[in-house]
C-alpha cells in the first residue's frame, strides 16, 4: 500500500507495475541476502559427515552466483572435552572445510576462518555433553 506524506488520503493499494516503475532501480541494486550452510562432524573428529560433504557443491554454486563474494567459515564444537582444546578443534574443522572448498574451486574476494569452539552452541547443553548438532562448521556467503 501507499499513502501521501501529508495524510490527506487514506492508504491505497499500489499495483506491482507501479512499484516496479517507482522503485525498480533501487530494488535491483540491493545486494543478495547472505546464505548460510551448516556442516556437521563426527564425534571428536575433523571429518565432516557424508551429508555435509554433499553440501560443499551447493556452497560452491551459491558463491559462484555473486560478483565479489566474502565467505566466513566458523568452526564449533560440543561441550565434551576441554574448552581450550575445543577452540583448537573448531579452528581445525574450519580450516579443513575452507581447504575442501578451495579444492573444489571456491573463488572469493575474502575468506575468513575462525573458531568459536564451545562458546556459541546451537543447542544449549551443560559442560561435558556430547551433542552432534553443536559439532559444526558454519559457512556464510555474502
Amino acid at each position: 500500500q501507499g499513502a501521501l506524506l501529508d495524510g490527506s488520503k487514506p492508504p491505497e493499494t499500489i499495483d506491482k507495475a507501479q512499484i516496479a516503475r517507482d522503485f525498480g532501480a533501487a530494488m535491483a541494486a540491493r545486494p543478495a541476502l547472505s546464505q548460510h550452510f551448516l556442516l556437521y562432524f563426527e564425534t571428536n573428529g575433523v571429518e565432516p559427515t557424508q551429508e555435509s560433504i554433499a553440501e560443499l557443491d551447493k556452497i560452491i554454486e551459491a558463491a559462484s552466483r555473486r560478483p565479489a563474494v566474502d565467505v566466513s567459515v566458523i568452526g564449533h564444537t560440543d561441550t565434551s572435552g576441554d574448552a581450550g582444546a575445543n577452540e583448537a578443534l573448531g579452528l581445525k574443522r574450519a580450516r579443513i572445510v575452507a581447504d575442501l572448498l578451495k579444492q573444489k574451486g571456491l573463488k572469493t574476494n575474502a575468506l575468513f576462518i575462525e573458531s568459536h569452539g564451545e562458546s556459541d552452541l546451537l543447542v544449549k547443553t551443560p559442560d561435558g555433553t556430547v551433542e552432534p548438532r553443536n559439532r559444526r562448521v558454519e559457512v556464510s556467503i555474502r
